[in-house]
């Protein structure tokens, strides 16, 4: 079970996956907690196992996150593909560290600790 829209299907999902797998980014749209209105930013993700993960750069202050803890549905696009999900967050101190840990060894050559000014939550999109 995937938490997709209706007209999303197995071809389409690996189609996505695969695009994912060569991007270095994806684009999360939420719906903002107060205006309703939809949000879009280009992330960092890396893929952990049949999910995104996703931590932000200031934690639970990003404001594209703090929304989404109102309203878990998150759309993710990437190479023209875009599909809705629900995601979950977590808050395990040492899951975080783990997947901080898998962003660096991904951007290894474009990373710098001061991009994650806090740690204390990443998202996890099944896809």
């Amino acid at each position: 079970m995937w938490n997709l829209a209706s007209d999303y299907g197995p071809a389409n999902r690996e189609e996505l996956l695969e695009r994912l797998k060569e991007s270095r980014e994806v684009n999360v749209t939420v719906t903002g907690r107060k205006t309703k209105r939809r949000f879009s930013t280009p992330v960092w993700f890396v893929l952990d196992g049949g999910r995104v993960a996703i931590v932000p750069t200031k934690g639970s202050d990003n404001d594209w996150f703090r929304n989404l803890v109102q309203n878990p549905t998150i759309e993710l696009s990437v190479g023209g593909i875009s599909a809705p999900f629900n995601a979950t967050i977590v808050r395990d101190p040492k899951q975080v560290e783990m997947i901080i840990d898998k962003l660096r060894v991904k951007y290894r050559s474009m990373w710098s600790e001061a991009y994650y000014t806090k740690r204390d939550v990443y998202v996890q999109v099944p896809v």
